[in-house]
């Protein structure tokens, strides 16, 4: 399941804010999420989202907590010792060949989002969870530098692929789905481990990529696991890391 469905977000959620300079803002976002705001039985709820001074953040029941920030770097955004053009992602997207303005299929924790931006990118990101992608504005709100080049929507990568009219924009599209659960002897992150109970598995990965393939950009890149196989037959060429590989695909005719 998917929190960013409207349906299920009412039982499951609730915002609160006790800040009375936020109540406006902290209304918007509960029409938003379509979470109760302030409620009397807090526990009642699997996720809380906590509006205050200082940001955006959530909690889980077991007091796992979730919360971005592009700006104190909590999860390695603003990463040291950029290599430009000769970064394996900025290769993959094909900087060198012209490539600036780039649809982010899968924003996630917007890690990637990010560093494409670092690299000289324009990037517009697509995140289909609602409270992931409320999560994003508000990190991105407190990062200017990071606004002039990032922009966020809400939206199933999907659809938005099947219905927008908007592919010249685009020079190319980066795809990176939720990789499968791997055995580990030690879990991933509290952040990792939240985030996906939040967004799932990307169940559709090789239908948003055969969409993806429809629009008229120099190159769809999509980001694999090494060792992975490719998510679709026609790979045209790939560069691969120690950890992940850019997978480069062109449109089919």
């Amino acid at each position: 399941m998917v929190l960013g469905t409207v349906a299920s977000m009412g039982n499951l959620v609730c915002l609160i804010c006790e800040t009375a300079v936020l109540q406006k803002k902290a209304f918007d976002l509960s029409l938003f999420l379509q979470a109760p705001l302030n409620p009397l039985n807090v526990g009642n709820f699997s996720y809380k989202v906590y509006l205050t001074e200082q940001g955006l953040h959530l909690e889980d029941k077991i007091d796992r907590v979730l919360r971005i920030d592009f700006v104190n770097d909590h999860l390695n955004y603003q990463r040291k010792g950029l290599r430009g053009k000769n970064e394996l992602l900025a290769k993959a997207l094909g900087f060198s060949k012209g490539v600036r303005k780039v649809l982010d299929l899968s924003a996630g924790l917007g890690i990637d989002a990010v560093f494409m931006t670092n690299l000289g990118f324009e990037v517009v990101a697509l995140e289909r969870a609602k409270l992931v992608y409320a999560l994003l504005r508000e990190a991105l709100t407190k990062a200017p530098d990071i606004q002039a080049r990032l922009s966020l929507v809400n939206a199933d990568a999907f659809e938005f692929l099947s219905s927008s009219q908007n592919s010249s924009d685009f020079d190319a599209i980066y795809f990176d789905p939720m990789y499968p659960h791997k055995k580990k002897s030690a879990l991933p992150k509290q952040e990792m481990v939240l985030f996906r109970d939040l967004v799932g598995n990307d169940e559709d990965a090789a239908q948003v990529l055969n969409e993806a393939l429809k629009w008229s950009v120099k190159r769809v890149v999509v980001k694999r696991p090494t060792g992975a196989e490719a998510l679709l037959p026609g790979v045209r060429h790939s560069f691969e890391g120690k950890v992940v590989r850019y997978d480069i695909y062109m449109r089919s005719q």
